[in-house]
Protein backbone atom coordinates (compact mmCIF):
# COMPACT_ATOMS: atom_id res chain seq x y z
CA UNK A 1 0.00 0.00 0.00
CA UNK A 2 1.20 3.35 -0.92
CA UNK A 3 0.97 6.34 1.41
CA UNK A 4 0.36 9.69 -0.13
CA UNK A 5 2.67 12.34 1.01
CA UNK A 6 2.28 16.07 0.70
CA UNK A 7 -1.53 15.87 0.50
CA UNK A 8 -2.65 19.23 1.57
CA UNK A 9 -6.24 20.44 1.82
CA UNK A 10 -8.30 22.96 3.69
CA UNK A 11 -9.31 22.57 7.23
CA UNK A 12 -12.88 23.05 8.33
CA UNK A 13 -11.92 26.33 10.01
CA UNK A 14 -10.43 27.69 6.79
CA UNK A 15 -13.51 26.71 4.78
CA UNK A 16 -15.84 28.35 7.34
CA UNK A 17 -13.78 31.54 7.41
CA UNK A 18 -13.78 31.76 3.58
CA UNK A 19 -17.55 31.15 3.48
CA UNK A 20 -18.07 33.88 6.08
CA UNK A 21 -15.98 36.38 4.08
CA UNK A 22 -17.77 35.43 0.85
CA UNK A 23 -21.13 35.90 2.59
CA UNK A 24 -20.11 39.37 3.80
CA UNK A 25 -19.03 40.40 0.31
CA UNK A 26 -22.25 39.02 -1.22
CA UNK A 27 -24.38 40.84 1.37
CA UNK A 28 -22.52 44.08 0.70
CA UNK A 29 -22.96 43.64 -3.06
CA UNK A 30 -26.67 42.91 -2.64
CA UNK A 31 -27.11 45.98 -0.42
CA UNK A 32 -25.36 48.12 -3.05
CA UNK A 33 -27.59 46.67 -5.77
CA UNK A 34 -30.77 47.41 -3.78
CA UNK A 35 -29.65 51.02 -3.18
CA UNK A 36 -28.84 51.57 -6.85
CA UNK A 37 -32.13 49.98 -7.92
CA UNK A 38 -34.12 52.22 -5.55
CA UNK A 39 -32.17 55.27 -6.77
CA UNK A 40 -32.97 54.37 -10.38
CA UNK A 41 -36.68 53.99 -9.56
CA UNK A 42 -36.68 57.35 -7.77
CA UNK A 43 -34.99 59.05 -10.71
CA UNK A 44 -37.52 57.49 -13.06
CA UNK A 45 -40.40 58.87 -10.94
CA UNK A 46 -38.80 62.33 -10.82
CA UNK A 47 -38.32 62.29 -14.59
CA UNK A 48 -41.91 61.17 -15.11
CA UNK A 49 -43.18 63.95 -12.82
CA UNK A 50 -41.21 66.56 -14.75
CA UNK A 51 -42.39 65.27 -18.13
CA UNK A 52 -46.01 65.04 -17.00
CA UNK A 53 -46.06 68.60 -15.65
CA UNK A 54 -44.35 70.04 -18.73
CA UNK A 55 -46.69 68.22 -21.12
CA UNK A 56 -49.76 69.35 -19.15
CA UNK A 57 -48.59 72.96 -19.12
CA UNK A 58 -47.80 72.96 -22.83
CA UNK A 59 -51.25 71.63 -23.71
CA UNK A 60 -52.95 74.12 -21.36
CA UNK A 61 -50.86 76.91 -22.89
CA UNK A 62 -52.00 75.95 -26.39
CA UNK A 63 -55.67 76.13 -25.38
CA UNK A 64 -55.23 79.27 -23.26
CA UNK A 65 -53.72 81.14 -26.20
CA UNK A 66 -57.08 80.67 -27.92
CA UNK A 67 -58.84 82.59 -25.12
CA UNK A 68 -60.98 85.37 -26.55
CA UNK A 69 -60.66 84.23 -30.19
CA UNK A 70 -63.60 85.66 -32.21
CA UNK A 71 -65.51 86.67 -29.07
CA UNK A 72 -67.19 90.02 -28.71
CA UNK A 73 -68.37 91.08 -25.28
CA UNK A 74 -67.60 87.77 -23.60
CA UNK A 75 -64.88 87.22 -21.02
CA UNK A 76 -61.93 85.26 -22.51
CA UNK A 77 -61.31 83.32 -19.30
CA UNK A 78 -62.48 82.94 -15.73
CA UNK A 79 -60.53 81.68 -12.73
CA UNK A 80 -62.38 80.19 -9.78
CA UNK A 81 -59.98 78.70 -7.20
CA UNK A 82 -58.37 75.67 -8.83
CA UNK A 83 -60.67 75.89 -11.87
CA UNK A 84 -59.87 77.66 -15.12
CA UNK A 85 -62.55 78.36 -17.75
CA UNK A 86 -61.33 79.31 -21.22
CA UNK A 87 -63.76 80.82 -23.74
CA UNK A 88 -63.25 81.20 -27.50
CA UNK A 89 -65.19 80.72 -30.72
CA UNK A 90 -64.14 77.76 -32.79
CA UNK A 91 -66.83 75.18 -33.46
CA UNK A 92 -69.62 76.88 -31.46
CA UNK A 93 -70.59 80.52 -30.88
CA UNK A 94 -68.77 80.14 -27.53
CA UNK A 95 -66.55 77.15 -26.91
CA UNK A 96 -65.67 76.44 -23.29
CA UNK A 97 -62.74 74.44 -21.96
CA UNK A 98 -62.68 73.85 -18.22
CA UNK A 99 -59.68 72.61 -16.23
CA UNK A 100 -60.27 71.65 -12.59
CA UNK A 101 -58.90 69.39 -9.84
CA UNK A 102 -60.89 66.41 -8.61
CA UNK A 103 -60.19 63.88 -5.85
CA UNK A 104 -59.66 60.26 -6.78
CA UNK A 105 -62.38 57.86 -5.71
CA UNK A 106 -61.36 54.91 -3.53
CA UNK A 107 -62.13 52.67 -6.49
CA UNK A 108 -59.79 54.58 -8.84
CA UNK A 109 -56.90 54.97 -6.43
CA UNK A 110 -57.01 53.49 -2.93
CA UNK A 111 -54.87 55.78 -0.79
CA UNK A 112 -53.67 55.04 2.73
CA UNK A 113 -55.52 56.88 5.50
CA UNK A 114 -52.17 58.06 6.89
CA UNK A 115 -51.89 60.70 4.14
CA UNK A 116 -53.01 64.16 5.16
CA UNK A 117 -55.01 66.31 2.76
CA UNK A 118 -51.94 68.17 1.43
CA UNK A 119 -50.27 64.87 0.43
CA UNK A 120 -53.20 63.30 -1.38
CA UNK A 121 -52.75 63.56 -5.13
CA UNK A 122 -55.66 64.60 -7.28
CA UNK A 123 -56.44 64.38 -10.96
CA UNK A 124 -56.60 67.36 -13.28
CA UNK A 125 -59.77 67.12 -15.32
CA UNK A 126 -60.58 68.71 -18.68
CA UNK A 127 -64.12 69.32 -19.91
CA UNK A 128 -64.76 70.71 -23.37
CA UNK A 129 -68.19 72.18 -24.13
CA UNK A 130 -70.86 69.60 -23.30
CA UNK A 131 -68.61 66.56 -23.55
CA UNK A 132 -67.92 64.39 -20.53
CA UNK A 133 -64.96 65.41 -18.39
CA UNK A 134 -61.79 63.40 -18.90
CA UNK A 135 -58.62 62.98 -16.89
CA UNK A 136 -56.05 65.41 -18.27
CA UNK A 137 -53.18 64.74 -15.83
CA UNK A 138 -52.58 62.45 -12.85
CA UNK A 139 -50.93 62.88 -9.47
CA UNK A 140 -51.41 66.62 -9.21
CA UNK A 141 -50.80 68.01 -5.75
CA UNK A 142 -51.79 71.60 -6.51
CA UNK A 143 -52.50 73.99 -9.36
CA UNK A 144 -52.65 77.77 -9.13
CA UNK A 145 -53.59 80.43 -11.66
CA UNK A 146 -52.23 83.95 -11.26
CA UNK A 147 -53.27 86.88 -13.41
CA UNK A 148 -50.01 88.80 -13.95
CA UNK A 149 -51.75 91.42 -16.08
CA UNK A 150 -54.95 91.35 -18.17
CA UNK A 151 -53.19 89.58 -21.04
CA UNK A 152 -50.81 87.30 -19.12
CA UNK A 153 -51.64 84.34 -16.89
CA UNK A 154 -49.15 82.35 -14.85
CA UNK A 155 -49.93 78.69 -14.15
CA UNK A 156 -48.14 76.83 -11.37
CA UNK A 157 -48.57 73.07 -11.21
CA UNK A 158 -47.20 70.80 -8.47
CA UNK A 159 -46.98 67.06 -9.14
CA UNK A 160 -45.92 64.21 -6.86
CA UNK A 161 -45.56 60.43 -7.06
CA UNK A 162 -48.06 58.08 -5.45
CA UNK A 163 -45.49 56.45 -3.15
CA UNK A 164 -43.38 58.03 -0.46
CA UNK A 165 -39.60 57.75 -0.77
CA UNK A 166 -38.00 56.40 2.41
CA UNK A 167 -34.75 58.21 1.60
CA UNK A 168 -36.49 61.60 1.36
CA UNK A 169 -37.09 63.28 4.71
CA UNK A 170 -39.15 66.32 3.72
CA UNK A 171 -42.90 66.46 3.00
CA UNK A 172 -43.62 63.11 4.64
CA UNK A 173 -41.30 61.37 2.17
CA UNK A 174 -43.14 62.63 -0.91
CA UNK A 175 -40.99 64.25 -3.55
CA UNK A 176 -42.70 66.89 -5.63
CA UNK A 177 -41.93 68.93 -8.71
CA UNK A 178 -43.23 72.43 -9.39
CA UNK A 179 -43.49 73.79 -12.91
CA UNK A 180 -44.43 77.36 -13.76
CA UNK A 181 -45.47 78.78 -17.12
CA UNK A 182 -46.42 82.34 -18.11
CA UNK A 183 -48.81 82.52 -21.00
CA UNK A 184 -49.37 85.61 -23.10
CA UNK A 185 -52.96 85.69 -24.37
CA UNK A 186 -52.95 86.65 -28.04
CA UNK A 187 -56.60 87.41 -28.78
CA UNK A 188 -57.42 90.11 -26.25
CA UNK A 189 -56.41 93.16 -28.27
CA UNK A 190 -54.67 94.67 -25.24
Amino acid sequence: MRILQNCKGFTIAEVLISLFITGLLAAGGFQFYVQMHNTALTQEEVSEMQQSSRASLQEMEKVLRMAGFKLDGHAPYRINGDSLYIFFSGTNPVDTVLYYLEDYSDFELPLPDSLDASQKPRKLMRKTNHEAAAIFADNINDIRYNVVNPSTIEITIVVQPLKADEAYADNGGFRSYTAVERIKLRNLGI
